[in-house]
């Protein structure tokens, strides 16, 4: 395969999709940065359910809505006094647009 934008496939030695998953691979046991890891022990374990439950605890103090917010808009648009800025809402749509 030839390069592309520089880019060069790996070699033989460094990639082999053909080897089998049960053969030893010789390259790898040989290099020095390969590190081996000790079986699992009771102090590898992860438990996240109680931070999971305390962080599930303050979201469900946070509303989800700020009501004091949609009542005063509500009130503004009511009494005519509600206003757009159409220059920050056009660069809100745009930036929205440049993070898809």
């Amino acid at each position: 395969m030839s390069d592309i934008n520089s880019i060069k496939p790996p070699s033989q030695t460094e990639y082999n999709p053909s080897r089998n998953v049960g053969e030893r691979n010789e390259t790898a046991e040989k290099s020095p940065s390969v590190t081996t890891s000790s079986p699992n022990t009771e102090s590898d374990k992860v438990s996240l359910s109680d931070t999971l439950s305390q962080v599930e605890k303050s979201l469900a103090d946070v509303p989800t809505v700020n009501q004091t917010k949609v009542d005063s808009i509500k009130a503004a648009i009511d009494n005519g006094t509600y206003q757009v800025d159409s220059q920050q809402l056009a660069r809100k749509m745009i930036d929205f647009e440049g993070n898809l």
